[in-house]
């Protein structure tokens, strides 16, 4: 990445300092995005943390855990399993447990087994297994036996071989064309081989976890949609299944001491997808019978962790130790009223013992106790003396309010430094924008100021020696605030020093009404940022931007403005379907190979290869062709070769890259977003070959206003090439029929690469039309627009309200900050596709050889 440095007149500087400043702007988007995930999504995990001792008298001796993959609630309820149904009706108690985003398996069931919800480092790993060692009910118990996905056991029995024992089936089963059935009959005939074999050796132990993950459902809801009868069929598999293992368990243990839970990790949405905050995603049913279970006719409502402590008071095992789940008593049996109440103590006792380490680990070991904690310790001296008269049920009012506050404290300790971890980023943000701005329209100083410059120098090492006293002063174990508290000051002793170098300034030598470009660059940013919340408004930023393009371009194709009302159709069109529409796709082929007859600057040769790639391409999409094995895979990587090809001449090799990128797009559609790409290279070759960048005597660049309008168009069609066929629910959420054409089996990165690629085509596209048709000063301004669009957005995120809420806020702030971005790098990954020319190449080689 280099950018533009317009200080000092040595080539090699500017070179060296371009590269300089560039990875500087990389360390800060990166160092911002995660900052502010960080500062409301600090990872949970404590580690030493004691273990409290569990009260004696479980009613439960084992316990079998039904973990149903991707099943959700609405469809459980209104197609209810006959067995699962009377067991609701007759026996157990039911409900919903309620998921937090992301709804993906491993932090599901991560939540469900040690009660601890998502760290955000965790999306390094692809949801495969936590980056930081935790505790859950599977270690605490006597032993636990697992089987199914090999994504999710290997997690649990990873580092506890002793106690778990885990198998999984093979990888390539979790195939989307393959047979769901399969994958969960494997794991009850593994049931039914341990009850042959093992199970004699633990008939007279207690503490003993069976835990069956079955993957069938959410292959099916990713294959057939949750309103499939393959999804329906195996939802009554399992269930029947489970009927029979219910059978055998107690014809083999016959002590009326095996506790049952079944619930699922996530949910799903009509068109199969998963990993956002809808009602579908973060609904799942839970199932309680057995041993200690009360039998509740109601529809109880419980948070996923709620899940853990239930399980621990059932067996009588430590809760573990990060646990953040409250238990439900309204589950256990009436009889079981006083060990209940020790139950809630000691899962009050568990979390108070949290709130200590996240109070010590914010402000130090050697401060006082917090009045929160005091009253916590109160509360339980009274709980047990409550217990001791044999109060139980005045013991149980006290424990939840006890409980509450426990909560309330985690909580508060949890962001008691995100006030200070904001204010930082805030100036780590600020000082680079100011930098960045300084850099685009800044012109030097004939005269450098070192006394100004030394002044800035002591000041930046005052602030650092003074952080790092603070935080030696305190005794905190907490490096955070310290390392974002030096950023903030490199941050702003960097802008400090740009702006004694640098002055702005904008060209307004030819501007008649500069006020109207002003105007336009306010309301595309209000228009962008709004959009972001809702997509319809994307649609009347493109018709704005038609108005104001028919001012401001006057040297543009006449169908600019009508391209641009035809772009504005596309966000308020559905965003994801629950069913592909292949004609739509097959269409847009057919519009694109019509192009062709018409295009007189194309040789009949390359006329032919692109008609071939179509037709091919045609086939596939059609299910006339198989493209998995290797033809999906050559079309997409031969589409470079495909680029390099076609004239060097900038409309005609936009021309190439449209067809040659159009392919692959297709291959990864299901609706209209081929259309869209089309509709999109229709507008950018209206634009105008050049830009009317103005130059001083002494060469340095300087922008006006209409460059920086036409930046601001650059970054509406950014967010456009995104929100033009999606949104952060279409980005957080997977869909295995974007990949069908090149993989079916289930593999999280390779098919997220190809999502990404198939997100990044559009993109790719704008930044080969920039680096064309405009100059990368604009390209810069972009990159400007969009940093100061994410500025707001940072305070959105937030980890309180409704998990769609959250989901919503996190996904505005990602895209607002990382689609500049990736904007800028595929700017310069097209430098080879809009320069490199095969045939040029071959006829230098050829004249070099006759020479």
């Amino acid at each position: 990445m280099c950018f533009i440095n317009i200080m000092g007149n040595n080539k090699y500087s500017n070179f060296a300092s371009g590269y300089l400043f560039g990875i500087w702007g990389l360390m800060m988007h990166l160092v911002i995005l995660w900052g502010v995930l960080d500062a409301n999504f600090h990872s949970p995990i404590i580690k030493d943390l004691p273990i409290i001792k569990p009260p004696v008298g479980a009613p439960a001796k084992r316990l079998l855990l039904f973990v149903a993959d991707g099943l959700r609630f609405r469809t459980f309820i209104e197609n209810p399993p006959p067995y699962l149904k009377n067991v609701m009706d007759e026996h157990g108690a039911w409900g919903v447990s309620h998921t937090r985003v992301p709804t993906e398996s491993r932090p599901g069931n991560v939540a469900i087994a040690a009660g601890v919800y998502e760290d955000p480092s965790a999306i390094f790993t692809g949801w495969k297994e936590n980056p930081v060692d935790f505790d859950s009910v599977f270690n605490q118990s006597y032993k636990t036996w697992a089987w199914g996905s090999p994504d999710i056991v290997p997690m649990f029995a990873k580092g506890s071989e002793t106690k778990v024992h885990g198998e999984s089936y093979p990888a390539e089963w979790e195939d989307f064309d393959g047979s769901t059935i399969r994958l969960d009959s494997w794991v009850f005939e593994r049931f039914s081989n341990w009850l042959e074999t093992d199970a004699a050796t633990v008939k007279n132990k207690t503490q003993i976890i069976l835990f069956f993950h079955l993957l069938g459902c959410d292959t099916a809801g990713h294959a057939s949609k949750p309103q499939s009868s393959e999804y329906l069929d195996n939802m009554k598999y399992v269930d029947q299944q489970i009927k029979e293992v219910v059978s055998k368990t107690e014809a083999f243990f016959g002590d009326n001491h095996t506790a049952y839970l079944f619930t699922a990790d996530h949910g799903m949405t009509d068109w199969g997808s998963h990993g956002s905050g809808s009602k579908d995603e973060t609904e799942t049913p839970l199932v309680v019978w057995g041993a200690g279970i009360k039998n509740l006719k109601s529809r109880q409502n419980i948070e996923q962790a709620d899940i853990t402590p239930l399980i621990s008071s059932l067996l009588g095992i430590p809760i573990p130790v990060n646990n953040e789940g409250v238990l439900p008593k309204q589950f256990l049996k009436l009889g079981q009223k006083a060990y209940g109440a020790r139950a809630l103590l000691n899962n009050i006792k568990q979390l108070v013992v949290q709130v200590t380490a996240n109070r010590i680990q914010n402000e130090g070991i050697s401060t006082q106790k917090h009045k929160k904690e005091q009253e916590l310790e109160k509360n339980i001296v009274n709980i047990e003396q409550l217990l001791a008269e044999k109060k139980f049920i005045s013991a149980l009012k006290q424990g939840e309010k006890t409980i509450e506050l426990a909560k309330t404290s985690l909580l508060y300790f949890r962001q008691y430094q995100r006030n200070r971890l904001m204010l930082y980023l805030t100036i780590i943000w600020v000082g680079w924008i100011a930098m960045l701005f300084l850099k685009v329209t800044g012109v030097s100083y004939h005269e450098e100021k070192p006394s100004q410059l030394l002044l800035a120098n002591i000041g930046f090492a005052c602030g650092v020696v003074l952080l790092l006293i603070e935080h030696k002063v305190s005794g905190s174990s907490d490096w955070r605030l310290p390392c974002y508290g030096i950023t903030a000051l490199v941050s702003s002793w960097l802008a400090v020093r740009t702006g004694m170098k640098l002055v702005p300034k904008l060209d307004l030598r030819n501007e008649k009404y500069p006020w109207v470009g002003i105007l336009v660059i306010i309301f595309l940013i209000v228009t962008m940022s709004t959009g972001l919340i809702y997509r319809w408004i994307f649609g009347i930023g493109m018709l704005f931007a038609a108005a104001m393009q028919r001012i401001l371009l006057k040297d543009s194709h006449p169908m600019l403005p009508w391209t641009a009302i035809s772009l504005a159709v596309f966000p308020l069109l559905p965003v994801v379907e629950p069913q592909p529409r292949i004609y739509i796709v097959l269409a847009s082929l057919v519009a694109a190979a019509t192009t062709l007859l018409f295009n007189r600057s194309m040789s009949k040769s390359l006329k032919l290869m692109e008609a071939l790639r179509l037709v091919t391409t045609m086939s596939i999409c059609a299910n006339y062709v198989d493209g998995r094995g290797w033809l999906s895979w050559i079309i997409l990587l031969l589409t470079p070769f495909s680029i390099w090809v076609h004239s060097d001449n900038p409309k005609e090799r936009i021309v190439g890259v449209a067809h040659g990128l159009l392919c692959p797009l297709a291959l990864l559609s299901a609706s209209y977003e081929p259309i869209f790409f089309l509709g999109l290279t229709a507008h950018l070759l209206c634009w105008p070959l050049h830009s009317t960048l103005s130059h001083r005597m002494t060469g340095e660049v300087r922008l006006n206003i209409q460059d920086l309008s036409r930046a601001g168009f650059l970054m509406l069609y950014t967010l456009l090439c995104f929100f033009g066929t999606g949104n952060m629910a279409s980005i957080s959420s997977f869909d295995p029929s974007w990949t069908r054409h090149f993989v079916t089996l289930f593999s999280p990165f390779t098919m997220a690469a190809l999502i990404l690629l198939k997100l990044s085509i559009p993109l790719l596209l704008v930044g080969c039309v920039s680096r064309t048709l405009v100059s990368y000063s604009i390209f810069l301004a972009v990159l400007l627009l969009g940093d100061c669009l994410a500025l707001p957005l940072m305070y959105g995120v937030t980890s309180q309200g409704s998990w769609l809420d959250i989901g919503s806020a996190i996904s505005r702030f990602t895209i607002a900050i990382t689609l500049p971005c990736l904007l800028l790098l595929l700017y310069h990954l097209s430098y080879p596709l809009v320069t490199i020319n095969l045939k040029r190449s071959s006829s230098i080689s050829e004249k070099e050889h006759l020479v």
